[in-house]
């Protein structure tokens, strides 16, 4: 038995979680994991192995679950009442229909006309850090009010809200499967929902809000749960892995090096990070019927975990994967963002929020070291440096 895939604080020590996994995947591309207290299931640790899952969406549903849940915490979440029901926990046609609702927002003649504001708000970060004498937290002070921006602009919230947004985020990601912090997000999310049915103004929320499948108004709960993906999903896994990148940059000060002398790299480099950093932790499957996987013969209902960190530092995929390299030749097969029907909706946006804040940053940064020690989040889900204490100075 593991428990390295359903204990918070086995992500706490990520070179130590990469140890046991290693070992695990030399072993079998797949486990079957029985830990106290949740119910029994399989873990996918090979890139190939969660490629060919991720490759039949029919065959493995997220819904009921998408994450993993003690049996606890799933028991509390039905007492709470209703539950939250995001993208990542619908399939087929219903998927592909709530989906759309927000496409048009990511299309890159969509992103193209933010490339703009981006460069704003990356000059605002350059700002900050420039009003804070050479000593910051950057996770605190950049990677995350840089993209909470960004998605909050784009769902029409005003900014006098965004510390209110940034601690229901917070809570909901650091504390995994709890049900009150679930109702806490969901309550300010419903909020907004009635708000823009009421008065439509033109953002993300406003179309989600007021989206239709044949004709009809989708229900209320669906477009509150939107939001809740959107604004926790979309900056929490964007920040952690600007902090993850930039905790990289600094214990790997040739890469740093090697990227500011060539800049061509940023591309690459800003994969590279998110391959390193792999800040969503998993996603789960539920087989809808017999199979087989890397040799595992896999029953219908049997609940599935895709690692994507595991994944995403499979030596068969990625030489040397425990390496950090700006310059890797096959850094974008990563599979942080998912792959198929369900990848990221917003992962071209994030690639370009990275992409622009390091292009600012990396040529006035004459120097960078760690100024304390960093801490990473004891969740199972969607994690990375909450801490990353910074001493630096710009040019």
């Amino acid at each position: 038995m593991t428990t390295v895939f359903t204990d918070p604080d086995r992500y706490t020590d990520m070179t130590g979680w990469h140890r046991e996994v290693a070992e695990l995947r030399t072993q079998a591309p797949i486990h079957r994991v029985t830990a106290d207290g949740f119910d029994p299931f399989w873990a996918v640790l090979a890139h190939d192995a969660v490629m060919e899952i991720e490759r039949q969406p029919d065959l493995f549903r997220n819904a009921p679950l998408p994450w993993v849940m003690s049996r606890a915490d799933i028991h509390a979440a039905v007492e709470a009442g209703p539950a939250p029901r995001t993208l990542i926990h619908m399939d087929g046609e219903d998927h592909a229909n709530y989906r759309r609702f927000g496409h048009d927002w990511f299309r890159p003649a969509a992103l193209a006309r933010l490339q703009t504001r981006l460069n704003t708000l990356a000059g605002d970060a350059l700002s900050t850090l420039e009003g804070l004498d050479g000593r910051c937290d950057f996770a605190a002070d950049v990677a995350r009010p840089y993209p909470l921006k960004v998605i909050l602009e784009l769902m029409g919230l005003p900014e006098e809200e965004y510390p209110q947004v940034i601690a229901l985020t917070q809570d909901f990601f650091a504390r995994d499967g709890d049900a009150q912090v679930m109702q806490n997000l969901f309550g300010y999310m419903y909020a907004l929902t009635m708000a823009r049915r009421a008065e439509p103004t033109g953002d993300l929320a406003s179309a989600v809000s007021n989206g239709r499948i044949d004709g009809e108004l989708i229900p209320e709960v669906e477009a509150t749960s939107y939001h809740m993906m959107v604004a926790a999903s979309g900056y929490e896994s964007t920040a952690k892995a600007l902090t993850g990148g930039m905790h990289a940059l600094i214990a790997h000060p040739e890469q740093l090096a090697r990227l500011r002398q060539n800049p061509d790299l940023i591309d690459s480099a800003v994969d590279e990070m998110i391959r390193f950093s792999s800040p969503v932790r998993h996603m789960m499957r539920t087989a809808s019927a017999d199979t087989e996987v890397a040799g595992a013969r896999i029953r219908a209902g049997d609940w599935v975990l895709l690692s994507y960190p595991a994944a995403n530092h499979d030596p068969k995929k990625f030489p040397d994967p425990d390496s950090f390299d700006v310059a890797r030749p096959n850094a974008a097969g990563h599979l942080a963002f998912g792959f198929g029907p369900h990848h990221c909706l917003g992962a071209a946006l994030a690639r370009m929020e990275m992409r622009t804040l390091f292009r600012r940053l990396l040529p006035r940064l004459e120097s960078v070291d760690h100024d304390g020690d960093a801490a990473l989040t004891d969740t199972t889900f969607i994690g990375g440096f909450k801490s990353l204490p910074t001493r630096y100075r710009l040019s």
